[in-house]
């Protein structure tokens, strides 16, 4: 259709993903068509995910119909995604890894609440490709910045919010109540009370997680492209309930539209369809220090 164009898929760090709740739908009559976004701590405002990481487990969940699940891991934590048959190229990709191996995920996120009104946030995947060790790498570096450049956004925003910017007080007139909620940065401030440091520390230990991997890089020249010669490091994460591998979220499925939209061929995991770089959240590297 003309004029049709995909939403960025945002680079979010597992463990931030998993902390997110509040999800919406954006537009006037704000009914089941208008576009669902996820809405994080440090204000990432999410239709679509970009994932790299290593998928460490997979298994068919389906019936008579193939329904696959995989959990995939950063170094921050692990997120569960899914693939079923209205994700056919995804689902195929699924079907043919063997875990261990890194990966590069995109989709939409999936908030599920079970009975007991316990949030769980998964990936409904539309694609999946096998990746190597350097795309990995630089996903955690690109990610990191992105991160740190909301944190910048929640802090200034919580100075205007007590009155202040650049600690300076502003003029009385000059200051709108209500203001804060008209930006997704302060949005997500107050319903999260975001805490920046804890999230500034989570990116470290995602920098850190790194360093020896880098300082090894060339003693595992000699293995598969795409194979981690370990699985990924993970102690910083929370450890998941035992149950929440064991769901399934019930409404996980893409409509006939999306299916046809899946059929295509895979593209690199760094752009989007028709090869443009326009559906993936980008940064200058270049600036990273």
């Amino acid at each position: 259709m003309a004029g049709f164009a995909r939403e960025v898929a945002r680079r979010v760090y597992a463990e931030e993903l998993r902390s997110s709740d509040l999800s919406f739908r954006e537009g006037e009559d704000q009914n089941q068509y208008a576009p669902q976004y996820l809405l994080t701590p440090t204000g990432a405002r999410c239709n679509r995910i970009f994932l790299v990481g290593t998928m460490t487990e997979k298994d068919d969940i389906g019936g008579e119909v193939e329904y696959w699940r995989g959990r995939v891991v950063d170094p921050t934590g692990s997120v569960l995604i899914y693939a079923g048959q209205y994700q056919p190229s995804a689902a195929q990709a699924l079907a043919g890894l063997e875990p261990p191996v890194f990966v590069a995920v995109v989709g939409k996120p999936s908030l599920y609440e079970t009975e007991d009104r316990r949030k769980i946030m998964s990936i409904r995947a539309e694609s999946v490709q096998r990746v190597d060790e350097t795309t990995r790498h630089r996903w955690i570096l690109e990610t990191a910045r992105l991160t740190l450049r909301r944190l910048d956004r929640i802090v200034e925003e919580g100075r205007k919010a007590d009155g202040q910017q650049s600690g300076d007080f502003q003029q009385g007139d000059s200051y709108q109540a209500g203001r804060e909620e008209e930006t997704d940065f302060g949005r997500a401030r107050l319903h999260y009370g975001t805490d920046v440091q804890q999230y500034r520390e989570m990116v470290a230990r995602a920098l850190n997680a790194l360093l020896p991997e880098i300082g090894q890089a060339g003693a595992g020249r000699g293995a598969a492209a795409g194979t981690p010669a370990r699985e990924e490091h993970v102690s910083a994460e929370k450890p998941a309930p035992e149950d929440e591998w064991s769901f399934e979220p019930r409404s996980t499925k893409n409509s006939p539209a999306e299916a046809r939209s899946a059929r295509k061929k895979p593209r690199s995991p760094e752009t989007g369809e028709n090869g443009s770089a326009d559906e993936i959240e980008q940064v200058d590297l270049s600036k990273i220090r």
